[in-house]
């Protein structure tokens, strides 16, 4: 069952522009509480807090962990793809390179799950969709070009590299989620898959936990990692997953190209980043692709018919 192609804005569409808000700054936060703490010890801690939160949650929303014989371990590959194989790229990733360059990165998931929902037939994406996500990216481009175009550091090229094979995994996790978010909550699907992927880091991050520091973190530090688990994962998923479930793969994941623009803006604020004239051109254009690509291309429905 494909969500509705006439689907208005509505509060999937706020709550989406809120998180992505929330993640951008996530990325500045992290960079500074990597000054104090270890990549893998940092995110362990993240992922186990993450997993118990949601445990609770589900708890407390009265559902169960019980599902189909034949879904355990479909949501075990994917859970474990989508938050241990890609926490490590990511955290590595974001370790080595920049933040604005490990948000502009994530950033082409939409291209990667509007391709893969095309190809594996999970979702029809109208000819003016397509045309909306090209605009984001070329939105996108200026965003990164303004910020010192392509040329990767050296120094940085792995860390690039490891956000790149990560945007790969997330797209993933995001397009074969729809099967499950059809017939389970988006709570119990986050709770599920962060679960596997919690203990599939453990073998990771275990050593970095042990080392940590405890009493030499600062405060700050201790309140990026819970704010973090707190609202860029838990609130995180639960947002983005009802939104798939109610709009699709790839008109949700195209929020993604705003992400950027917020990482540029706190960026600058938090790490002295700069951002110039053709940045903030570039978030104007990403904006026009974002809404072509929700909601725009029901105007080419109505006048032109499906395509």
């Amino acid at each position: 069952m494909r969500p509705k192609p006439d689907a208005a804005f509505g509060w999937s569409d706020v709550l989406m522009l809120g998180i992505i808000v929330v993640w951008g700054l996530n990325f500045s936060l992290i960079k500074i509480a990597l000054r104090e703490m270890s990549p893998e010890g940092f995110n362990g801690v993240r992922l186990v807090l993450t997993a118990v939160l949601f445990v609770l949650l589900l708890k407390i929303s009265g559902q169960s962990f019980r599902v189909g014989r034949g879904d355990l371990w479909k949501l075990a590959l994917i859970g474990i793809m989508g938050n241990a194989f890609y926490q490590v790229l990511f955290i590595g990733g974001l370790n080595r390179t920049t933040a604005s360059n490990t948000s502009f990165i994530l950033s082409i998931s939409p291209v990667i799950v509007a391709l893969l929902s095309g190809v594996f037939r999970i979702e029809r994406i109208h000819w003016a969709a397509w045309l909306g996500i090209f605009i984001s990216m070329a939105g996108l481009y200026l965003v990164i070009a303004g910020n010192g175009g392509f040329r990767l550091s050296s120094e940085g090229f792995r860390g690039d590299l490891m956000i790149l094979a990560g945007t790969f995994l997330w797209s993933i996790y995001t397009v074969f989620s729809k099967e499950f978010l059809e017939r389970m909550s988006p709570l119990k699907f986050a709770a599920i898959t962060v679960m596997f992927g919690a203990l599939a880091y453990l073998p990771f991050s275990a050593g970095a936990m042990v080392r940590i520091p405890w009493s030499r973190i600062s405060f700050k530090s201790w309140a990026v990692l819970v704010f973090s688990a707190v609202f860029s994962l838990v609130l995180g998923y639960l947002i983005w997953y009802n939104s798939v479930r109610r709009v699709g793969n790839a008109r949700t994941a195209v929020y993604s190209n705003l992400t950027p623009v917020f990482t540029a803006l706190f960026a600058s604020i938090f790490l002295g980043e700069s951002l110039g004239p053709r940045q903030i051109f570039g978030a104007a254009v990403i904006l026009v692709g974002v809404y072509l690509t929700r909601a725009g291309y029901r105007y080419f429905i109505r006048v032109h018919g499906a395509a």
